[in-house]
């Protein structure tokens, strides 16, 4: 369906839920265009107050009048006839790329696989989004649900998360590829970005001694998950996208209490400036 020789990804000056978008594209070998929208972090007589309207006031309103559905992310391009076609909804734009890119599994049975694994990695994420996006009236508070965050997550057991992709990648273990069905999948690059969010989770909160990301997994009892990080960050494929800008952005936006700052931290409008550029193209 796609004729244009460039997908553009808009979102905002974070990683947030277009990450998975931007990094598909990437992987495909796609032209890229990752429009930016900033957040503004402003202070107003000792107040932080948070202005969308890079986004709200100018591009929505144009691109709702092609998609009245319209919200961040979203994905833009030329379908076969060269019109302008607008996919909204995150993982309405997951499910369409992954599709047009062949990354949706290659029989049925693959192809229900890659959906609950999709799904159970978006329960995954808002676990921790959850946590980061929530304002505690102390820094006790904020610890003791940063440790539920990590009990809910992490506890080997049938309702820890991390349990679940630990064993499906044990007993889905294919002799030559590390993914979490026979080829690569919407659900790896999901699972890989979330994973990337709970080592800056981990680091921050000082919940492991070790400093190396890349051991982090196995120090919590799961190896196979650590090995699935690895091997992804070192996907030929995926350089461009650990290379660039993109991978720098914070996880969360301005707004959150943990991610949107520099190693973690909540963002800082006395002492940070949002330089992001509003287009980044990676070709």
């Amino acid at each position: 369906m796609i004729k244009s020789n460039e997908i553009t990804v808009g979102y905002w000056s974070t990683k947030g839920l277009g990450s998975v978008c931007r990094q598909m594209v990437i992987y495909a070998n796609i032209p890229l265009k990752a429009k930016i929208y900033k957040l503004e972090a402003i202070l107003n007589n000792g107040e932080t107050i948070y202005d969308g309207s890079s986004w709200h006031e100018e591009n929505k309103t144009e691109l709702k009048k092609s998609n009245s559905l319209i919200n961040l992310p979203y994905i833009e391009l030329l379908d076969l006839n060269g019109d302008n076609f607008i996919i909204s909804q995150s993982n309405a734009c997951l499910m369409y790329l992954a599709r047009e890119f062949n990354m949706l599994g290659q029989n049925e049975i693959e192809v229900s696989q890659c959906e609950q694994l999709l799904f159970e990695t978006v329960d995954l994420r808002n676990i921790i989004t959850s946590f980061a996006y929530t304002h505690y009236e102390n820094t006790n508070k904020e610890n003791l649900a940063a440790k539920d965050v990590l009990n809910r997550a992490f506890d080997n057991n049938n309702s820890g998360k991390m349990q679940k992709f630990e064993h499906w990648i044990q007993n889905h273990k294919h002799a030559n590829t590390n993914f979490l069905v026979n080829n690569i999948s919407v659900a790896d690059f999901n699972l890989f970005d979330v994973l990337d969010f709970y080592i800056e989770f981990l680091k921050h909160y000082e919940f492991l001694n070790n400093s190396n990301g890349e051991d982090l997994f196995s120090e919590l009892g799961y190896p196979h998950i650590g090995s699935f990080y690895v091997k992804f960050k070192q996907l030929p494929q995926m350089q461009k996208y650990f290379n660039s800008i993109l991978y720098q952005l914070p996880y969360t936006n301005k707004s959150a209490n943990f991610g949107s700052g520099i190693k973690g931290n909540s963002w800082d409008p006395n002492t940070q400036k949002d330089e992001t550029p509003e287009e980044i193209i990676i070709k």
